[in-house]
């Protein structure tokens, strides 16, 4: 999720214990464990060399498109990997204005661990459909066209966990005797609110960064009704338009300079279409009112999640995950596992190796641990296509 905040946001220090993680890989397996120590080593400085050679061959080898129509008719792009021995996937939701083109070493990473991999572009952002359109008038400015094609817009956060259900059912499900669910910030939002909803879909889910608590500063927390004082398909106060960047190690929200220069600013430059700036005050009201509703009814969860806590996160609000998790372990003790990634920032997905690996590494052994002996309900196991 890009920053709707105003401030700066950071949380005390946490003392990461490694015990977790040797644990982790311990209890993983022996192929697993070869797998992600030797499969991402020292990756970051050769990911220039390997984007090509690897990272896209794979993509443009493996990469099906599943497009389909959500809510309203809306038109969702959406991808699968299906692959030639797994029986178990791994659903992504993602953050705000990211696209599937953003996911494509995370998705690489994730399928040679031996999962199909299953991932959407939420409506309004990416390459799925816009939701608010430019007037035959707007259209012969180039400018307003522009400005109208990257605002975050949507009307009801539900939405997204209805187009989440739709891929899910239509594409995840037949496919898979267990899917996982890994989601990051927004879309951390979006997986909580249906692991709310539907119990059923997913052996385990690991949240990065969930968007539990947006810093709205100087709003305060509690005061989601300020933001209908705006107009509703206008950008929120001091945003406008993407505009693409060189890195910024003070600013961006990740510490890695070689994976935004080609993950993010360097995919969304050779996909406009792709590029989305600030949100409206629609979305952020829309967005403020679900992150609170995805902390009250955490409890509704039935099944076992990790959530990775950035420790200077400028985004999201470091309370809300804790009061997630203590909500949910309020009701089922040993449900919620917070890790806080110490000095890590906001995107751990492209963060720089010693916390994204870190992250990926206990996501993959997480799941390895809770899947023995369980399976979704209603599948009918389809390979491919």
């Amino acid at each position: 999720m890009r920053t709707i905040s105003l401030q700066v946001s950071r949380v005390g220090a946490y003392i990461f214990t490694p015990l977790f993680v040797v644990l982790s890989l311990t209890l993983a397996g022996p192929d697993l464990r070869a797998d992600m120590i030797a499969g991402r080593l020292e990756k970051e400085s050769q990911l220039a060399d390997l984007y090509q050679s690897k990272i896209m061959a794979f993509w443009n080898e493996h990469g099906e498109r599943r497009d389909f129509f959500g809510v309203g008719g809306v038109h969702i792009a959406a991808m699968a990997f299906p692959h030639p021995t797994a029986k178990e996937g791994i659903v992504v939701s993602s953050g705000y204005g990211e696209s599937f083109i953003k996911y494509r070493e995370v998705v690489y990473d994730l399928w040679q661990a031996g999962y199909q991999v299953y991932i959407l572009d939420h409506r309004g952002q990416g390459l799925s459909e816009r939701l608010i359109k430019t007037n035959k008038m707007q259209q012969t400015d180039p400018q307003v066209v522009k400005r109208v094609h990257d605002l975050g817009y949507v009307e009801n956060f539900g939405d997204f966990v209805d187009d989440l259900k739709t891929f899910v059912e239509k594409e995840a499900k037949p496919a898979n005797e267990r899917l996982f669910l890994l989601a990051h910030s927004m879309g951390g939002a979006i997986a909580s609110l249906y692991l709310e909803r539907f119990n059923a879909d997913f052996v385990a889910a690991a949240l990065s960064a969930p968007m539990h608590q947006p810093d709205l500063s100087p709003i305060p927390n509690n005061a989601c009704w300020l933001l209908r004082l705006g107009s509703r398909e206008s950008y929120v106060w001091g945003r406008g338009p993407y505009v693409s960047r060189e890195f910024d190690a003070d600013r961006d929200l990740t510490g890695s300079r070689i994976r935004y220069e080609i993950l993010k600013r360097g995919e969304l430059d050779r996909h406009p279409q792709a590029q989305l700036g600030g949100p409206s005050f629609k979305w952020a009201y829309e967005g403020c009112l679900a992150s609170a509703r995805s902390v009250r009814d955490a409890g509704l969860i039935a099944v076992d999640v990790l959530l990775f806590q950035a420790d200077d996160d400028r985004v999201v609000k470091a309370y809300g995950q804790q009061k997630f998790c203590d909500t949910m372990n309020t009701t089922r003790l040993g449900s919620c596992h917070l890790r806080v990634i110490s000095g890590a920032r906001h995107e751990l997905l492209i963060e720089t190796d010693v916390y994204r690996d870190r992250v990926l590494d206990e996501t993959l052994a997480f799941f390895k641990q809770r899947g023995h002996g369980k399976r979704i309900g209603n599948n009918a196991l389809r390979q491919g296509r």
